[in-house]
C-alpha cells in the first residue's frame, strides 16, 4: 500500500453521515440506518443538539446478530424484522453522543451532537 492511500482511506472511513430525510409530521428529521453484513451503516450520525430525531432502521440481511437494536438510555429492545423499517424516536443531548448497538454489542454506532 502506498503512502498516499492511508490518508485517503482514513478520510473515506470518517465520511459524514448522510443528511436526514424531510421531517415527519411531528417535525423530527429522519435518519436512515441500514443493517448490513458490516453492521449499522452509517456508524456515525451527526445531529443538532437538544432536538428530537428519528432513527429509521432497516435490516437488509437475514443472518446477523443485529436483529434488534438497543439505544443508550432506552429500556426497550427494538426488534428489527428483515426489510421492514422500524422507527425509533429519541432526544439528542446538549453535547456528546448516544450509542446504539445490537443486543450482543458486536455492532455499534452512535448519533453525535454537532453544531449548536
Amino acid at each position: 500500500m502506498t503512502r498516499w492511500m492511508l490518508p485517503l482511506l482514513a478520510v473515506l472511513a470518517c465520511k459524514a453521515s448522510p443528511p436526514p430525510q424531510r421531517p415527519t409530521s411531528g417535525g423530527a428529521p429522519i435518519y436512515e440506518v441500514s443493517v448490513t453484513e458490516k453492521g449499522f451503516e452509517p456508524v456515525r450520525i451527526e445531529v443538532p443538539p437538544e432536538r428530537e430525531v428519528v432513527l429509521r432502521f432497516t435490516r437488509k440481511v437475514a443472518e446477523t446478530c443485529a436483529d434488534a437494536v438497543v439505544v443508550q438510555g432506552d429500556p426497550v429492545k427494538h426488534m428489527l424484522p428483515q426489510d421492514k423499517p422500524i422507527e425509533v424516536r429519541l432526544m439528542a443531548p446538549k453535547t456528546g453522543q448516544v450509542r446504539f448497538a445490537c443486543p450482543m454489542d458486536m455492532y455499534r454506532a452512535a448519533i453525535v451532537v454537532t453544531g449548536g
